[in-house]
């Protein structure tokens, strides 16, 4: 499967370099990922530095020499995000569905990063470090999947209207978040719950996002959320690609 990590480690630098390009270019926090007030002091400057690192982690992931390194400072980005923004977000808001996706879309981009680096390294826990990794992105997608229980008519909205049956692709693909998480997490075809589960990331880039970013090309906001699809896409296809070297217990070893 190293085919998958390859191209997710790909796909997964393109779209991080996309987002903090976009976030440079509008001068603006990435939405989404960093919620921060409006009013804050150095918001320009906090935007610019923002934007410069992910995009400087993407660019050092596409790189074999550079993508381990790159790949160790997206994760402590995404877990820093995590713990100083989104966390103290969710709990002030704990009924409101959009802030678990806050946490947990950062968390799962961390979880990729840090199976990513322990994949291309030669470290003794390397394969505790995968197995936490898939497992932290295993469970974020059972997150992702209640917010489509819970609104699907929001969800369905989302949806082109000349897909015929909105409401039920809501339903079901909340249900193949579920699904996927669960044997991604429980480590159950975690290598084929992990390929699909990009597949349809890579399928909502195109089909529902790209659209409207056509449609609207400067919105920030509508770029970050495709962006946000395709880095999901290169994540879920990182964690299939170490899926393997995981579940065999051997040692981690470069195949960039």
């Amino acid at each position: 499967m190293t085919g998958f990590n390859s191209a997710g480690r790909i796909v997964l630098a393109a779209a991080i370099a996309a987002i903090g390009a976009a976030s440079l270019w509008f001068a603006e926090y990435v939405s989404g990922l960093q919620p921060l007030p409006a009013d804050l002091p150095g918001h320009g400057a906090i935007a610019f530095a923002s934007g410069a690192a992910l995009l400087l982690c993407g660019l050092g992931m596409s790189w074999s020499r550079t993508a381990r390194g790159a790949a160790l400072s997206l994760a402590a980005l995404m877990l820093l995000a995590c713990a100083a923004i989104h966390l103290p977000v969710l709990l002030q808001n704990v009924r409101v569905g959009y802030s678990w996706v806050r946490l947990f879309e950062p968390l799962a981009l961390a979880a990729a990063a840090l199976t990513l680096a322990a994949s291309l390294g030669a470290a003794k826990n390397a394969a505790k470090t995968i197995a936490i990794g898939r497992w932290l992105f295993g469970i974020s997608l059972p997150v992702f999947a209640a917010t489509h229980f819970i609104y699907p008519d929001i969800v369905a909205s989302l949806i082109p209207a000349w897909i015929p049956a909105r409401l039920f692709w809501a339903y079901f693909t909340g249900a193949a978040h579920l699904f996927a998480g669960l044997a991604i997490a429980g480590n159950i075809m975690a290598r084929w719950a992990a390929i699909l589960a990009g597949a349809m990331y890579g399928s909502w880039a195109l089909i529902l996002h790209l659209p409207r970013v056509i449609a609207d090309p400067g919105n920030q906001g509508e770029i970050t959320s495709m962006f946000m699809a395709v880095a999901l896409c290169g994540a879920a296809w990182v964690i299939a690609g170490s899926a393997k070297r995981s579940e065999a217990g051997a040692p981690a070893r470069s195949y960039a």
